[in-house]
């Protein structure tokens, strides 16, 4: 839920899960959105790491596990360093290329006293402009087409891409068709929908 709601929003959607085999169960959630390029936050406990005497029941790396899962996994060292932290996990997960980030909060950092601090708001993303000149040519190449076809995937199903995408293909009256991500590019019916792509093998 949480990366569909990145997925649709553009906002990073958040969850939160216990330590252990609770977090294990976060990665299947972590590699769908880290292919499919939508926004995320998890945050994990785990057990102390200052003086912990409980052994090793239900601890396991988490860290390193979601590694590959995830554009960042970290554990939370200081509780010092929690809004900073925090902060950078929301910019990551939102910058090009959009994907999970994992922050591990130990339970003995959770229960730290810290220094009141001011919320500090993250950066605005930038976002990259095509260069006028590439604009004019790939329209000059529109129009001299004689059978042009626009492709819709992933990237273009993204909130801030849809409305222009969409008014683009209701003005131009270019057909079009989808990848499986790029799915709702498009709101409203309309007749130059032609379908969705399809490998030709091993689909």
């Amino acid at each position: 839920m949480a990366a569909t709601y990145g997925r649709l929003t553009g906002k990073p959607g958040v969850c939160i899960t216990t330590l252990g085999p609770g977090a294990l169960n976060l990665t299947t959630g972590a590699a769908y959105a880290l292919l499919g390029a939508m926004p995320m936050v998890m945050l994990t406990g785990q057990k102390g790491i200052l003086s912990s005497r409980q052994a090793k029941f239900q601890i396991v790396d988490i860290v390193n596990t979601f590694r590959p899962l995830t554009k960042l996994s970290l554990q939370i060292v200081s509780g010092a360093t929690i809004p900073t932290l925090v902060r950078d996990a929301f910019r990551i997960a939102t910058q090009e290329r959009p994907g999970p980030v994992l922050l591990e909060l130990p339970e003995d950092i959770a229960g730290e006293e810290t220094a009141p601090v001011e919320l500090v708001h993250p950066h605005p993303i930038e976002i990259p402009i095509a260069h006028a000149a590439a604009l004019d040519r790939a329209a000059d190449m529109i129009l001299k087409a004689q059978r042009p076809l626009i492709m819709l995937g992933a990237a273009a199903s993204r909130p801030r891409s849809t409305a222009g995408i969409g008014d683009f293909v209701r003005r131009t009256k270019i057909p079009f068709f989808t990848t499986q991500m790029g799915k709702g590019t498009v709101s409203g019916g309309t007749n130059q929908y032609m379908g969705t792509a399809a490998l030709s093998e091993r689909d």
